[in-house]
């Protein structure tokens, strides 16, 4: 969607009022008209009642890159309350920049990089050098977002970013950071927003964003997403429907549920092995896999919402989902042989150049999942300070199973050669994966946490917050005879169980509305079932992992507020890694593993002139070391940790040209990455990608108020890059690219 449902007849133009209170211009408008008639009596002199319902709570102009408030930290907050570093990319952002996955929105945020896996998995996410566990650092409207799956941005309203350490909040996880992805929300007024995409290589996208109002304070919204595309061999083909419901809308009891669901049948891009310990010289976008190779998914998820607004100003906000989560994906990793019995080079590489092809470890899984929270917020006065107080409860449930290949088709199986010259050679197998349960996963999680935010002073607060988490787990590995279709041997079950506290705590002071400054210091965990799969006899005796993060940063408005910028300066430790060690070699890891990470960050956001609207992301991490390993690794302490590198940032600028003329560009890259090398964590020393700096660009134009059309270019050099790292191979970013898009409300 393009335009605030607010303001209907403007598409960008009004956007740019400042609306903190989430009252709209036109509902402003329409209470100062009500206000003028309400003085009109009955025939018998008795005023009649006027209700007045204003349309919808957002959070700043829904058509503004800025935005001022943020929902990640459990509750709508002014950003300049949260003592740690955030980046918002609102749905204005990801229109702009047609970032239709949620992979492709974080290359718009700095610090955030991505490894692959040997299964070909790509949300293997890190941040800070940390990962971002997708079992518990990704979020969706603040709960737990579990699974690897396709995440598409069509249902999204917005994506928040907070860095460092926030256990506290959310329970397991978040050493780097966490990602929530915003859902949109009904509103109360009737329109809908279509848009079709076309593009390079048979691109084809249309999108659809209903809202109808049903009632005074009800409607139904219904997001529906299509997307086709054959990346010269690398296809795409999903859809997703997102349905929700609210009623009671501004009441005092507002409750929504819906329902979301994404189906996914792509083939994957192909790996592509390192080439004298870099990324090969061959043109980005050339696919080496098969017709066979495939990445199938479905997520489908309910979700229900109930918020009470209580008559002393607190609100209590209570949400349950439940969900399945299923995928099995089979890629290609393609090599180098001998050509003419030479071995290949970046000097002789050419289009006859032999290309050996073997597949990745076949993947199959299915997670079933169930969240719970209640969370109450309000303000109030005592002992002569001001206080906002946040407490809640929240329990999951978590059920996994997974499955491998029965050894018929399984890693290092052999898919024929190919040649460099020769992409997308239409080579289809006659063998695929079977597969065989390999290992069940059941847990259940609990926990409860409370913060204050005391203004002690007139420009003083002090944030404290304290919060339990138990957990308990069953795992169970099935085991099988060596060979193929080996003999079921029989299960080994491990459990695993933990009761841990995380802290949070800050101080900001905030001597103007427009400046905030703070200091901070928070804490997060780990326990051994984060991946759903490395539990193991071991590991459960291991406690917890544990991190800590510092962080002294200032946010800043500017140009009465239509500017906004936001800088940190952290350090994130985990002083506690699980590792292994020779004298408990077969028993438990110990925890002796140190490892940190410094540095800085910096958001501009917001618009310098009326014409002029700027977004910028970057990060600067100098430091990022090994500090202490396990014995069988102390050869690694002191490198650098991998899929760091030093700087990341991206830049997206847009200028209003003409009343009816929109034009931007943005850039966007990274210095030398490294992948991680072996169990360590440790940088890769033979194997790295490197920096690059990819430029993208749009023009937007207004037929009428109702209807647009938008040229996007992304990567407009076709620059090679390596976007996705392993230690023996590299996913290539996209190539240039060319979208067309015709859009429309009605």
């Amino acid at each position: 969607m393009k335009s605030s449902p607010f303001v209907p007849a403007a598409r960008s133009t009004l956007s740019a009022l400042d609306e903190p209170s989430g009252v709209s211009l036109g509902s402003l408008m329409l209470a100062l008209s009500v206000s003028s008639w309400a003085g009109l009596a009955h025939a018998d002199g008795a005023l009649k009642e006027v209700k007045v319902v204003d349309k919808a709570e957002v959070v700043q102009g829904k058509d503004a890159i800025q935005t001022k408030q943020t929902t990640i930290g459990k509750g709508k907050q002014d950003i300049r309350d949260i003592p740690q570093s955030i980046t918002v990319m609102t749905e204005k952002l990801l229109d702009d920049v047609k970032l239709d996955t949620l992979k492709d929105a974080l290359h718009y945020t700095a610090g955030i990089t991505f490894a692959a896996t040997e299964n070909g998995t790509d949300q293997d996410i890190r941040m800070r050098g940390f990962p971002v566990a997708t079992t518990g650092d990704l979020l969706i409207d603040g709960m737990r977002d579990p699974s690897q799956y396709d995440r598409d941005t069509f249902n999204l309203d917005r994506i928040e970013v907070m860095r460092g350490s926030a256990s506290m909040l959310f329970g397991r996880g978040s050493t780097g950071g966490v990602i929530n992805q915003v859902t949109k929300k009904p509103l109360l007024a009737d329109q809908s927003d279509v848009a079709a995409t076309v593009g390079s290589r048979g691109y084809l996208r249309t999108t659809g964003d209903f809202n109808i109002r049903t009632d005074e304070d009800a409607a139904l919204r219904m997001n529906v997403m299509m997307t086709k595309a054959n990346n010269g061999g690398a296809t795409v083909d999903k859809y997703g429907i997102a349905p929700t419901y609210s009623w009671g809308i501004g009441s005092r009891d507002e409750f929504t549920v819906g329902v979301s669901h994404l189906n996914v049948d792509n083939v994957p891009q192909a790996a592509i092995r390192y080439l004298n310990g870099t990324v090969p010289n061959i043109s980005p976008g050339n696919f080496y896999g098969t017709r066979s190779d495939y990445l199938k998914g479905e997520a489908t998820f309910a979700h229900a919402s109930w918020t009470r607004r209580l008559d002393d100003g607190g609100e209590l906000r209570s949400q349950v989902r439940s969900g399945v989560f299923d995928r099995s994906q089979w890629g290609t990793v393609a090599g180098f042989g001998t050509t003419n019995g030479a071995t290949t080079t970046q000097s002789n590489l050419s289009g006859s150049t032999v290309l050996t092809r073997s597949g990745l470890a076949a993947r199959k899984d299915r997670y079933k999942t169930t969240y719970v929270q209640s969370d109450y917020s309000n303000s109030y006065d005592a002992w002569g300070m001001k206080h906002n107080l946040l407490a809640g409860v929240d329990a999951a449930h978590e059920e996994a199973d997974r499955f491998q290949s029965n050894g018929v088709v399984g890693t290092n199986y052999n898919k024929g050669n190919t040649s460099v010259g020769t992409p997308n050679d239409g080579r289809t197998l006659s063998a695929s994966p079977t597969y065989r349960p390999s290992s069940n996963y059941s847990a259940k999680a609990l926990g409860f946490y409370a913060q204050d935010l005391v203004q002690f002073a007139p420009s003083w607060k002090f944030l404290v917050g304290a919060r339990h988490d138990n957990f308990s787990g069953d795992f169970s590995q099935l085991n099988y005879a060596t060979g193929t279709n080996g003999a079921y041997t029989g299960t080994s079950t491990t459990r695993l169980s933990n009761s841990v506290w995380s802290y949070r705590t800050g101080l900001l002071y905030q001597p103007a509305p427009d400046q905030s400054y703070h200091i901070s210091y928070g804490t997060s965990f780990n326990t051994s079932a984060d991946t759903y799969q490395y539990v193991t006899a071991q590991t459960a005796n291991t406690p917890p992992e544990k991190s800590r993060n510092f962080e002294i940063g200032a946010k800043l408005d500017w140009l009465e507020g239509k500017l906004s910028t936001r800088l940190a300066v952290f350090r994130t430790e985990k002083f506690n890694e699980r590792t292994t060690d020779a004298d408990f070699a077969g028993s438990a890891y110990v925890l002796s593993g140190k490892r940190h990470s410094a540095g800085l960050e910096m958001d501009v956001v917001g618009r310098i002139t009326p014409k002029l609207e700027v977004y910028l992301s970057y990060s600067w991490i100098p430091v990022a070391t090994i500090d202490q390993i396990g014995s069988a690794q102390a050869n690694v302490v002191g490198s650098r940790v991998g899929l760091t590198p030093t700087q990341t940032g991206a830049a997206w600028v847009s200028y209003q040209a003409m009343p009816k003329l929109r034009i931007a560009g943005g850039l966007r890259g990274a210095s030398v990455n490294r992948p991680l090398q072996g169990t360590s964590g440790a940088a890769s020393t033979t194997a790295r990608a490197p920096g690059y700096m990819v430029a993208d660009a749009m023009v937007e134009y207004n037929f009428t108020p109702d209807v647009y059309g938008q040229i996007n270019v992304s990567n407009i050099t076709n620059k090679l890059y390596g976007d996705q790292l392993y230690p023996g191979f590299v996913i290539s970013g996209a190539p240039r690219t060319a979208l067309m898009t015709l859009g429309m409300r009605f």
